[in-house]
């Protein structure tokens, strides 16, 4: 639950402000200060990628910059060394770009840092499709299933009609009927609207289509 996990990750705040001489002797101080670091990077990098998921972007520079003033030179590893921090960087940076396709193969279970960055990534992905579907929905009056399925980063055309079917749209003749926009945008401001979004996935599906 990402409300509970935001709860876990306040409540672990304090104890990472505790000065590392509080560990005990020397040797544990090394031990104990590199497990915890090494754990409050984990998380803090989950907590970077469910605001990522949220799209709380104000939250998540905060959260950087703070890092970033933490990380003064002779403090161990920077922050683009650190698997568990440079990974939702890197997906933020992809994101502004509208490089959702480098965010899908990023999201992969080989790409991920660990497995628990799995759960949210998932989530990211989810988010990321349900912005495309809402700007192909202002694009196109319909789409092939097949596009469909590469557009959206699903998985087979099962996936793509379950899809349309809990957005409401219309599956008929191998194709996906998009219900008729109530607005009167003139189609230059639609395309101008939707265009980054498709130009940047369309690319990713045409690679796809060589491959099989």
């Amino acid at each position: 639950q990402p409300d509970a996990f935001t709860r876990y990750y306040q409540q672990l705040l304090p104890f990472y402000e505790i000065p590392e001489s509080s560990y005990g002797s020397k040797d544990n101080t090394d031990n104990s200060s590199s497990s915890s670091s090494s754990q409050r990077s984990k998380v803090t990098g989950l907590y970077l990628l469910l605001l990522l998921t949220k799209g709380d972007y104000a939250a998540f520079h905060t959260v950087l910059e703070g890092l970033e003033v933490e990380d003064a030179p002779g403090k161990g590893k920077g922050l683009e060394d650190d698997e568990f921090i440079s990974y939702p960087v890197k997906l933020e940076r992809w994101l502004m770009e509208g490089s959702y396709d480098r965010v899908w193969g990023a999201t992969k279970r080989e790409g991920v840092p660990s497995e628990e960055f799995g759960v949210f990534s998932e989530v990211l992905i989810g988010t990321i499709r349900d912005e495309i579907a809402s700007c192909s929905e202002k694009a196109y009056p319909s789409l092939p299933i097949a596009n469909a399925k590469n557009l959206l980063f699903l998985d087979s055309e099962g996936s793509v009609v379950d899809f349309a079917q809990a957005r409401g749209w219309v599956v008929k003749d191998g194709r996906i009927y998009f219900p008729q926009q109530e607005d009167m945008r003139t189609e230059k401001e639609i395309l101008v609207a939707s265009g980054q979004v498709i130009e940047n996935t369309i690319g990713y599906a045409r690679e796809l289509e060589t491959i099989v």
